[in-house]
């Protein structure tokens, strides 16, 4: 079994919601990212989104796409995250995933990426500008090698084509609360309520909520209509000004609101 549907089996189990966590590759340092996942790990992060920089990453906010120009003029590139991840295989049980645009994937070959996700322990990859309906050769590529691609849906998919991806799903539904970049949001939209319902009723697939979730009165109010919340830009921002201590907070923060209440 994929670590990803483990670790979703696992937390149904005890009655917890999944707090996938994203992390830019080699922010602020190779060595320095690769404790701040291990130390994730152990203060309550279920799942991690490793962020493999790119220069035009269109879904993304301000602040990761400040984080992803970092990464990069650091010298960040597909090889160095995936010697981050053979590193990761040693040091953490959790699963974790690969957030990249299909650019740096058809660029390394879509085969040869598979290998070396598989070779380096990563249980999933996310790539947002690839469309379903042309996803179908990195989908099978990755099976082969037992890693999941997370399909997105949004509170505007139409229902029919709701239908149709997720039944071509593996892991968990990367659901985007709303529409437009990652970022910080306020208020969340009636028409995701909607589609959350929808879901419900079409699969028992898990769905992960992302895309503006920043803080635990967010968290809070759809723990209940998803199985897992996945929050970056706040994490990221946090690195970014060097307010470690403050993430380790934040992440024990809404863990606890997302374990079972007793």
């Amino acid at each position: 079994m994929n670590r990803i549907d483990e670790k979703f089996k696992e937390l149904r189990e005890r009655g917890d919601k999944a707090l996938i966590a994203y992390f830019t590759a080699g922010l602020p340092s190779v060595k320095e990212n690769i404790d701040i996942i291990i130390k994730a790990e152990e203060s309550g992060v279920d799942i991690v989104e490793i962020g493999v920089p790119f220069s035009d990453p269109i879904a993304d906010g301000l602040i990761i796409q400040h984080a992803s120009h970092i990464s990069m003029e650091k010298g960040i590139n597909t090889d160095i995250v995936f010697e981050i991840c053979r590193e990761l295989k040693e040091s953490v049980k959790i699963p974790y995933l690969l957030m990249t645009y299909y650019n740096p994937v058809y660029k390394y070959g879509i085969v040869k990426f598979s290998k070396k996700c598989a070779e380096t322990g990563v249980s999933g990859v996310i790539i947002p500008d690839l469309p379903f309906e042309e996803s179908g050769e990195a989908q099978n590529a990755l099976k082969k090698k037992n890693i999941h691609l997370i399909n997105f849906l949004t509170p505007f998919t139409p229902d029919k084509r709701a239908e149709k991806i997720i039944k071509n799903s593996e892991g968990f539904i990367y659901f985007v609360t709303g529409a437009g970049v990652t970022g910080p949001r306020e208020h969340f939209s009636e028409e995701m309520w909607e589609k959350l319902k929808v879901l419900r009723k079409l699969s028992d697939i898990p769905v992960a909520a992302g895309f503006g979730i920043s803080g635990t009165a967010q968290v809070k109010e759809i723990k209940k209509s998803v199985d897992g919340v996945i929050i970056g830009s706040f994490f990221v921002k946090k690195i970014l000004d060097g307010k470690i201590k403050e993430l380790w907070k934040g992440i024990k923060e809404i863990k606890k609101v997302l374990v079972r209440e007793n």
